[in-house]
């Protein structure tokens, strides 16, 4: 008897459906971004440009996929903690005398 679960083209059918739901889903939520002002857009880290750009992409793409790839998106990603160092440390190889030329101490 054959087991029709496990047959290649069903799987395929079966991934097909998914990723077109996953698609309509995230672009029906991304039509809530349009209606966002720039304030809202800006605190989670978008701009009007990457929701212009994210929805000029084909209907079968899924625009979630490319926001927050704009450059005034990567400019926010580029935060540095508060307590890192302005300059980052030297470092320096420490000869010791008690060791052989081209010899390292562990």
């Amino acid at each position: 008897m054959i087991q029709i679960a496990n047959h290649p083209i069903l799987a395929l059918a079966g991934q097909l459906v998914a990723r077109t739901w996953r698609v309509f889903q995230n672009r029906r939520q991304f039509l809530e971004l349009k209606d966002m002002s720039d304030a809202q857009l800006r605190d989670i880290g978008l701009t009007r440009a990457d929701v212009r750009r994210a929805s000029s992409q084909p209907f079968y793409a899924d625009p979630t996929s490319s926001l927050g790839t704009g450059p005034a998106s990567q400019a926010v990603l580029n935060v540095k903690p508060a307590n890192a160092p302005a300059v980052p440390p030297q470092l320096s190889v420490v000869k010791i005398p008690s060791c052989k030329d081209g010899q390292l101490a562990a």
